[in-house]
């Protein structure tokens, strides 16, 4: 949710195209942190979800990574050889490697992760949810989430304002869907504590 709102401070204060060191640095710090954490919850998704359903999970799981290992490498990328190379005075050719810019593969590799493979993500966690009126919010959040993320992606290709969808898919839908999840787990593990408990007590 900050990331989203710092982002969108930087947009529409003019610093997106040609970010400070401070938006730099916080965008790097806050992806190394979340993308690891996004992984560890598709993966409980994954233990928690039906036989049945598994090949939706797995699918959702593995696209997770492949988001991971694309903004890692960018914001890893910025953190040491863009950062070192600045503070050196080195600065030939180091606008295709910033993090944000109109000419910067790395901005590229990050709308590669955020929208194209965290939106394929979505697509294919979707179907875990039906049923109940919490499942049911997070398979819609997901299927919104899959269409702003997919839809800023083909924006970024087309180079228009379409690639704006994703900040909202990214920072607000994902912040609900994470929060959902949460209550989501809360759920499922007073579920195998109850029946824990039954066990016990039929011993």
């Amino acid at each position: 949710m900050i990331y989203f709102l710092v982002i969108l401070f930087a947009i529409l204060t003019g610093q997106f195209v040609q970010p400070p060191e401070w938006l730099q640095l916080f965008g790097c710090v806050i992806t190394l942190i979340v993308a690891p954490i996004l992984v560890v919850i598709m993966a409980s998704l994954h233990a928690l979800t039906p036989a049945h359903r598994k090949i939706f999970s797995q699918v959702a799981l593995g696209f997770t990574l492949l988001f991971t290992l694309a903004v890692s490498i960018n914001r890893f990328t910025q953190l040491g050889v863009v950062r070192q190379s600045l503070d050196a005075g080195n600065v030939s050719g180091i606008s295709w490697f910033l993090a944000y810019g109109e000419h910067s593969v790395m901005l590229g590799i990050e709308y590669l992760g955020w929208s194209w493979f965290l939106g394929l993500t979505a697509l294919a966690a979707a179907p875990l949810f039906s049923g109940n009126r919490l499942e049911n919010w997070l398979r819609g959040l997901f299927l919104v989430s899959a269409g702003m993320a997919l839809l800023s992606a083909v924006g970024f290709l087309l180079a228009n304002l379409l690639s704006l969808f994703g900040f909202v898919a990214w920072g607000l839908v994902l912040f609900i869907i994470t929060g959902l999840l949460a209550v989501y787990f809360r759920q499922d593990q007073r579920v195998d504590q109850h029946e824990f408990s039954l066990r016990i007590n039929w011993r």
